[in-house]
């Protein structure tokens, strides 16, 4: 009688840590998160385009509304716009562009020059035919779709930037173009970032940044950017993790390039909006000047925004869009 009571509670012990280790096995699978797939009814594609395959996603299919080319900046890819593609999605065909060496596009070319970025913009609506699309862009991506909307007059119905830089009044002025091998060294930090990112440096680092736990930018860019939506912060770790260059100074020039915007405003013959990020009235009044001859350019400071203004402030730039596009088009 005492052993089948001994085997009984044995077995009862055995199961209960099966059941245990069971549950901790479930508990941290639900904790490890994995990369975010595209939004329903969303699809992507690539077209091969000025040299290279140039990835690109859809969102919900709006055959008959006027389309929208969206371009992000340094780093990010075509799904830091999910949560802006999702506002307009009913009243717009959106494409959004994985920008070379970014997202699931191809690298770098050895070939490749400031023209590069957005010769691929230029090739990617001509080959799918558009007819007078919307351009849209932040940072990088505006500069590019500013110098689209001024090289090719005739290609965009309305072009949208989402902090450019901006020239002072009547000088065509902009900062210097940094280095490649960056500011001049600093002290090294007590406790430095184990997840700090840079958008150039030596090929190891590069890849290096791909290899970074999605969890963990998860939690920092939830730390970090506390306006931001869930799915804002984790399309941006992905694109951290898909970020492929530059990996050589050239690369980097042909890159940094794009950002060439001299005179460009003044040359774009459709109406264009700049938002801005929040700044100090100093700052404001210096951005203000900046367009004040141009009557085909509407600019808006986005209060409460920093640069990535359209993850801060989600709702007050898509109505800045909206009411833009009711007059522009």
């Amino acid at each position: 009688m005492k052993k089948r009571e001994s085997t009984k509670k044995r077995y009862s012990f055995d199961c209960t840590y099966i059941v245990a280790i069971v549950l901790l096995m479930v508990s941290v699978t639900a904790v490890a998160a994995d990369p975010p797939g595209i939004p329903d009814g969303w699809s992507d594609g690539f077209v091969y385009n000025n040299g290279v395959r140039i990835h690109y996603y859809h969102a919900v299919p709006a055959p008959a509304k006027p389309v929208i080319v969206m371009v992000h900046g340094v780093t990010d890819n075509g799904l830091c716009w999910a949560d802006v593609s999702l506002k307009l999605q009913e009243d717009y065909d959106i494409y959004m562009l994985d920008a070379r060496a970014h997202g699931l596009s191809d690298p770098f070319t050895p070939s490749d020059n400031g023209e590069t970025l957005v010769k691929d913009v230029v090739g990617f609506v001509e080959l799918m035919k558009f007819d007078k699309p919307i351009i849209m862009g932040h940072s990088m991506g505006a500069a590019t779709v500013m110098r689209v909307g001024a090289e090719y007059p005739d290609l965009a119905s309305a072009v949208i930037m989402l902090d450019p830089g901006l020239p002072r009044k009547n000088t065509g002025e902009r900062p210097a173009r940094p280095r490649r091998d960056g500011p001049p060294p600093q002290r090294p930090q007590a406790n430095p970032d184990p997840l700090a990112f840079s958008m150039m440096g030596e090929p190891e680092a590069l890849a290096k940044q791909n290899n970074y736990s999605f969890d963990a930018l998860v939690e920092k860019g939830k730390k970090e950017n506390p306006k931001w939506s869930d799915t804002d912060v984790k399309y941006w770790a992905l694109s951290k993790k898909q970020y492929h260059g530059p990996y050589s100074d050239a690369a980097w020039q042909a890159m940094h390039g794009t950002m060439n915007t001299e005179g460009a405003l003044a040359k774009i013959p459709v109406k264009s909006l700049i938002l801005k990020a929040d700044t100090s009235p100093e700052r404001r009044k210096t951005n203000e000047e900046s367009v004040a001859d141009l009557e085909r350019v509407k600019l808006v400071h986005v209060d409460g925004a920093a640069h990535n203004l359209h993850h801060d402030q989600l709702e007050l730039t898509v109505k800045e869009i909206r009411d833009f596009l009711s007059t522009a088009l």
